[in-house]
């Protein structure tokens, strides 16, 4: 039986052509931090090609030989919670994700959902959130009874070990966006043109980290393509492995996310002002446990395009910094041992 056995369907395995994203990694990032500190800790997924294998002391295993292992702990991350025998009153938001089944939540001592994402869920057991901003979403949305479960928690973000503060001294003037497309991209362009028309004199940089799904790419390359026949300075630099992505993100003026959605917590947040980089992006999300500096922008309901643009009037010349101690390993891991302590 294990301590700790995660369940995700998210991709994990860079060796094999997948690149984990931000929640991907907090979850190997957690899982590392505890396997290091004695817990028994695996993953189930399905990207193991058929195989087990123990990856920094963390066991990662076939889901369809070790779907119902027993664990202590058990977490889910970003699924739904199955209610009687339908799947009535669910607005499953992803269709792809199915609601999880009564073998499955039973399978361990403790079952709990694990949120990285703004999603639609009931109460039928703990939940455990990454921010307060995603905690606050999810009880106030209007998918969720006013009866809040007993037992739901907060455990912040964790970042990896060696996570510095590290400023650039070669900052330029581009703009850089290097996300997914369906992160808010259109909004993002769309704010970039208005700007430039109004005498913004900035290259838009894009990029995005390898993607699973490759259409994404194809329309990255049209709306880019039809923009530059009006020779606007927007440039695709294509899917950026990380370490090109991070050199990139240090050298820019800004990260700019002014989108909706905005990013459900923002590991590219943290990366930004650890290198030194400004952020603007929307208010009302999880990101703003990270942006404190206040040197980054957080777009509210009172701005408009000439607030933006006297930002980033001279936004090279602007460093900000992030307080890495609420995000540290060592506190962090003392919250989920006491979750595996539990009786």
């Amino acid at each position: 039986m294990y301590d700790l056995l995660i369940q995700t369907n998210l991709t994990m395995y860079a060796e094999e052509g997948m690149t984990p994203g931000g929640t991907e990694r907090q979850i190997l990032t957690v899982a590392t931090e505890l396997a290091d500190r004695g817990v028994d800790v695996a993953i189930l997924h399905s990207h193991a090609k058929g195989t087990d294998r123990i990856v920094q002391g963390v066991k990662h295993l076939n889901m369809y030989r070790h779907h119902y292992d027993y664990s202590k702990v058990r977490l889910f991350c970003n699924q739904f919670v199955y209610v009687g025998n339908m799947h009535y009153g669910y607005e499953l938001n992803n269709p792809q994700i199915a609601p999880l089944s009564p073998i499955e939540m039973n399978s361990a001592e403790q079952s709990y959902l694990w949120f990285h994402n703004w999603m639609h869920t009931r109460n039928e057991m703990p939940k455990i959130f990454n921010s307060k901003a995603i905690q606050r979403y999810v009880y106030n949305n209007v998918y969720v009874s006013s009866e809040k479960t007993t037992h739901d928690r907060v455990i912040p973000y964790m970042v990896p070990t060696g996570f510095k503060e590290i400023s650039s001294t070669k900052r330029e003037k581009y703009l850089l966006w290097s996300s997914a497309f369906g992160k808010g991209f259109r909004e993002a362009l769309l704010t970039y043109i208005a700007l430039y028309e109004r005498g913004l004199n900035r290259e838009f940089y894009v990029c995005c980290p390898p993607q699973r799904v490759k259409k994404d790419l194809e329309i990255f390359e049209r709306c880019i393509k039809d923009l530059n026949v009006n020779n606007y300075p927007v440039r695709w630099l294509g899917e950026l492995e990380y370490s090109k992505g991070m050199q990139m993100l240090k050298n820019a003026a800004c990260l700019f996310r002014p989108t909706m959605p905005p990013e459900t917590f923002g590991l590219v947040y943290l990366e930004a002002n650890k290198l030194g980089v400004p952020v603007i992006t929307m208010e009302g999300d999880a990101g703003e446990e990270i942006l404190t500096d206040k040197n980054n922008f957080i777009i509210r309901r009172h701005h408009n395009l000439k607030d933006i643009q006297n930002w980033l009037e001279d936004i090279e010349t602007k460093q900000t910094k992030v307080n890495l101690k609420q995000f540290d390993p060592d506190t962090i891991c003392k919250k989920w041992i006491s979750l595996l302590e539990k009786k």
